[in-house]
């Protein structure tokens, strides 16, 4: 008999449902399987005894009796199908089918962030305009998630189960620490800021190790990697709600606000874009942040137009 054709014997045995036919057979399988088998299934005869009883307990009604030489067969029978790798269960018991591996995928529009905690208790942060894909549990010996855009993970510690983060070209691998990576897809570089513990970040050509307050570049265009110290306070302003511009050009800093509040913007004047910004702004309105602009400014001015556009007029006079 086939292994299917013995557990559904075994299934109607129990169940109460076998023909006087198919017991014959069931029983046939049980004295050539216990005559090969017989050493070894009980530790004595005290384990047989509590064996049968435990089975004609559990599966046997109070409308059904059934010798004791034949629930010792069973309890054999049982004992040795189980070392083959049989699973049998009782009417009693429900079969526990496990779950398959579902991947998850989050996505933040621009203008929004997300809090994230995985199945294994990291951390993430989604900055706008991002996409995070991973498990909804992690198995094997890696925990393994794929990042498009910027993201903040503080990484639940498990020195026995490595956790990867796929971005583009790159791979960064840690075991228990907290770290940025930002990985636009409209930008040349691919950033890695750690701001505890120790992180690798490699590609097909090279790799570095990252401590506390230095950040790891990857030139997607040149291949290259580079490593620096920077202040993690600075790489991690996004995180707080805080933007701060340093001397930067006004067309730069208009591509940040677009990304930072979903909304798009429109030069009247291209060489506007030129200007040169300096300002922190924390957690403030679109609205707040205009008005500092045009401020500091004086020849510029704002409108806002319909679907979430915003046009800039005027030029600079500093």
């Amino acid at each position: 008999m086939t292994e299917n054709e013995i557990k559904g014997l075994m299934e109607k045995y129990l169940n109460g449902t076998i023909t006087k036919k198919e017991e014959s057979l069931l029983e046939q399988f049980d004295g050539n399987l216990l005559s090969k088998n017989r050493k070894g299934i009980f530790k004595n005869e005290r384990h047989k005894k509590r064996i049968a009883k435990q089975l004609s307990q559990n599966i046997v009604g109070p409308d059904k009796r059934i010798s004791f030489l034949k629930w010792t067969r069973v309890a054999a029978s049982l004992a040795v199908m189980a070392s083959l790798g049989y699973l049998l269960y009782s009417k009693t018991e429900t079969k526990e089918v496990e779950e398959p591996i579902v991947e998850i995928v989050r996505t933040t529009e621009w203008g929004q962030k997300l809090n994230l905690t995985l199945a294994d208790g990291t951390q993430v942060r989604l900055n706008s305009g991002s996409t995070l894909k991973y498990p909804n549990r992690f198995e094997g010996d890696m925990r393994h998630v794929a990042l498009i855009g910027e993201a903040f993970f503080d990484v639940a510690k498990n020195p026995d189960k490595p956790f990867v983060i796929e971005s583009g070209e790159v791979r960064t691998t840690v075991l228990g620490t907290s770290f940025n990576v930002n990985t636009y897809p409209d930008n040349d570089q691919i950033a890695v800021t750690v701001a505890t513990g120790k992180v690798k970040v490699a590609s097909q050509e090279s790799e570095i190790f990252l401590e506390p307050n230095e950040q790891g570049v990857f030139n997607t265009k040149t291949k290259s990697m580079t490593k620096e110290r920077v202040d993690i306070t600075t790489a991690l302003n996004w995180k707080k709600g805080v933007i701060h511009f340093e001397d930067v050009p006004l067309s730069q800093v208009l591509e940040t606000l677009e990304k930072w509040y979903g909304v798009s913007f429109v030069l009247d004047n291209q060489n506007a874009g030129n200007c040169h910004i300096s300002a922190s702004y924390d957690n403030e309105l679109l609205s707040t942040v205009m008005e500092s602009i045009v401020f500091a400014k004086k020849g510029l001015r704002y409108e806002f137009l319909e679907d979430h556009k915003i046009l800039i007029k005027g030029k600079c006079t500093d």
